[in-house]
């Protein structure tokens, strides 16, 4: 959530103008930080945690020693991917609260136009926060 904040604040300050150039600099900028955080920081230090004993003991097969343990991790991924896969895209999907604005409110909605209106001033979707989660969803499971 705090990315829907930040990155977009942080593209106009680099000097991107146009709705579609700050979307397209936060995609990229939040799915390289998906990548790095999600994907290489949590598999690389949950290899080496449960390998650090034998790293201690044998510095020489570290690499050997981090290859069979990096599928440790995998209980994360999966946790990961259930919780991204129920959680966050049923709201997505479903967008609750756009859904009671729009009928709840909209019953109080005199004219059509008023109706048209509130129709026409839903938020879009950030698709440049949105993306880059799935993203890296694909690229994990790769």
């Amino acid at each position: 959530m705090i990315a829907n904040m930040t990155f977009p604040v942080a593209a106009r300050l680099s000097g991107e103008v146009a709705h579609s150039e700050i979307e397209y600099t936060v995609q990229n900028t939040y799915f390289a930080f998906q990548v790095i955080q999600v994907f290489l920081v949590t598999t690389l230090s949950s290899g080496v945690i449960a390998a650090i004993q034998d790293i201690v003991n044998q510095p020489t097969t570290t690499i050997s020693i981090l290859a069979n343990s990096l599928p440790q991790s995998s209980t994360f991924y999966l946790c990961y991917f259930i919780v991204q896969g129920l959680g966050v895209v049923s709201g997505y999907l479903t967008n609750l609260f756009s859904f009671l604005l729009f009928y709840g409110l909209g019953a109080f909605d005199k004219t059509p136009r008023a109706r048209f209106n509130r129709w026409m001033s839903l938020n879009n979707p950030n698709l440049g926060t949105t993306y880059p989660v799935y993203t890296n969803l694909f690229v994990i499971g790769k």
